[in-house]
Formats: C-alpha cells, sequence, structure tokens
C-alpha cells in the first residue's frame, strides 16, 4: 500500500511541476529585472529628442539669415561697379550658391 502511495504523490509531483525561473535565463537591466521570452523596456530619451527636433527645426531659419543682407554685401563688394541694375542678379548667384555650399561644408 505504501508503494501505491508512494506513486500517487510521485505522479501529482509531475503533474503540477512548474520550472523555477533559474537565474541564467533572468536579465538585470538597472533596477529591472526580465525573464526568458519577455521584452525589456526602454523609455525613450525625451529631453535628447527633443534638442534633435528644436536644431533640425533651427538649422533652416538660420540659412535665411542672409537674405537681408546680401544686397548690401553685393554693393559693398564692387562687383557691380557702381552698376545697381546688376546687383539683384549677384545677389541672386550669391544667395543661389550660398545652400549648396554649406551642405557641402557642414
Amino acid at each position: 500500500m505504501a508503494d501505491v502511495n508512494q506513486q500517487r504523490n510521485s505522479l501529482n509531483q509531475v503533474e503540477n511541476y512548474k520550472p523555477a525561473k533559474s537565474s541564467s535565463t533572468n536579465v538585470h537591466v538597472g533596477s529591472q529585472t526580465t525573464y526568458a521570452g519577455e521584452e525589456l523596456r526602454t523609455p525613450l530619451p525625451k529631453f535628447q529628442l527633443f534638442l534633435t527636433f528644436l536644431i533640425q527645426f533651427a538649422e533652416p531659419i538660420t540659412a535665411l539669415v542672409i537674405y537681408p543682407f546680401v544686397n548690401q554685401f553685393v554693393r559693398d563688394t564692387g562687383i557691380t561697379k557702381g552698376d545697381v541694375k546688376k546687383t539683384g542678379y549677384y545677389a541672386g548667384i550669391v544667395v543661389r550658391l550660398a545652400l549648396p555650399f554649406l551642405a557641402v561644408v557642414a
């Protein structure tokens, strides 16, 4: 009779067996612990993303800063030789070449 009870206990142990989470499948990152099969969530670096977006937004604005000063620059260089009508032509060339030049330099 003792053998039958032992077999029943053994069978119950096998049916109710749940493997323990071993330390080899645990991943410890900082204060988070994940187990095999679970994804580790990492928070977004919101402040760094904000700064990146701010710089990306400000860059085109800085490219527009040259427009108010181009005409005076062309007149001061003397490339038009005093002809005011040529100022717009040369100012257009300067503005047209400024952005590709900045793209190459940056």
